[in-house]
């Protein structure tokens, strides 16, 4: 069974001018890559960007886990979204930023 460490936010069209966020997202998403395939139980992780862009440009992370305790481990390092939260920083209200725990189903 897997498990998905999900870190969210938005960015206001306002400040799309101010960030290129296809270069910003595969910046963190290199750095989580070449850091959490060194941590016990990882599977895999995907960082995206919402293409609708109506009233916010939405940023999704989600790193997956293999093991429960491992998933727990992850979680209470706080790699994933230290990582995220920097490269955005100046972007992101902690208001908006959320983050989500997922079992996966069979």
């Amino acid at each position: 069974m897997a498990y998905v460490y999900q870190v969210s936010f938005d960015i206001k069209p306002e400040q799309l001018t101010d960030l290129e966020i296809g270069s910003a997202l595969e910046r963190a998403l290199m750095a989580l890559r070449a850091l959490l395939p060194d941590q016990a139980g990882y599977v895999s992780s995907r960082g995206m960007h919402s293409i609708d862009r109506d009233s916010a440009t939405h940023i999704v992370f989600q790193s997956v886990w293999s093991d429960w305790d491992e998933f727990q481990n992850h979680i209470k390092s706080s790699i994933a979204e230290d990582r995220v939260i920097r490269e955005f920083k100046p972007h992101l209200s902690v208001d908006n930023l959320t983050t989500h725990q997922f079992e996966e189903v069979d």
